[in-house]
């Protein structure tokens, strides 16, 4: 298990140390030349770089999940440490996720403020949730949010992978729907707006354990999925 358990963890870390690297230096080299551009011009910048972390976030754990999945067990892993060794890497993925972004925020501040660029504003997600937040906040902010769609992403990989696109896409037209219908679409709006009024534990608990549920029900769909992921 414990061979397994580390196999498992360096294919997954060589495929997001990749995918990482390429994303923030995008991203960085993005900020950068934005801060210098608008340095030059009276036009405002307003940048959110949480937002394209959480799409970055989806994307990979959607995509990683239907290429790792096969070849770790075409390799002779289980299913059972692939999903324990997918969870424990994600879990750690978006801390390091949520810290890169916080570094890099706090340098490029910190370079608006000495220049005294008052046309340039960056933001973290966080700032349109709480009240004058912390770094902390950021941070767990950030954190718990990629973990919650990464969660979320991975079980529609794990869905895509057993059933194909068919079921894919039926799924994806009954989230809409979901999120269409009054009866269901309230709550999700009533509970967005509670992060700011509510327990900031009781309110990232509860996404945390919404995230590990997800991961277990993926259990359900790579069980006895075959090596080979439905066209």
């Amino acid at each position: 298990m414990k061979g397994q358990f580390a196999a498992i963890s360096y294919s997954l870390y060589v495929e997001l140390k990749y995918l990482m690297i390429r994303f923030w230096t995008i991203l960085l080299a993005f900020v950068v030349v934005d801060i210098l551009v608008f340095s030059q011009v009276n036009e405002h910048l307003l940048l959110v770089t949480s937002m394209p972390q959480y799409i970055f976030s989806g994307i990979v754990s959607f995509i990683i999940i239907r290429k790792s999945f096969s070849f770790c067990l075409k390799l002779g892993a289980t299913r059972k440490a692939y999903l324990l060794t997918m969870t424990c890497v994600f879990a750690l993925f978006e801390i390091v996720m949520s810290l890169i972004n916080v570094v890099i925020m706090s340098i490029s501040i910190k370079v608006i403020n000495s220049f005294n660029l008052m046309n340039v504003q960056l933001y973290y997600a966080s700032d349109f949730i709480f009240h004058d937040p912390t770094v902390a906040v950021h941070f767990l902010t950030d954190a718990v949010f990629i973990f919650f769609i990464t969660a979320a992403s991975c079980l529609l990989g794990s869905i895509v992978y057993k059933f194909g696109q068919t079921g894919g896409m039926i799924t994806g037209a009954v989230l809409i729907l979901l999120f269409t219908i009054p009866v269901t679409k309230e709550p999700v709006i009533h509970f967005i707006k509670s992060l700011s009024n509510g327990s900031l534990l009781l309110t990232f608990g509860t996404m945390v354990i919404v995230s590990f549920l997800f991961f277990l029900i993926n259990w359900l769909f790579l069980k006895k999925a075959s090596p080979v992921h439905q066209a």
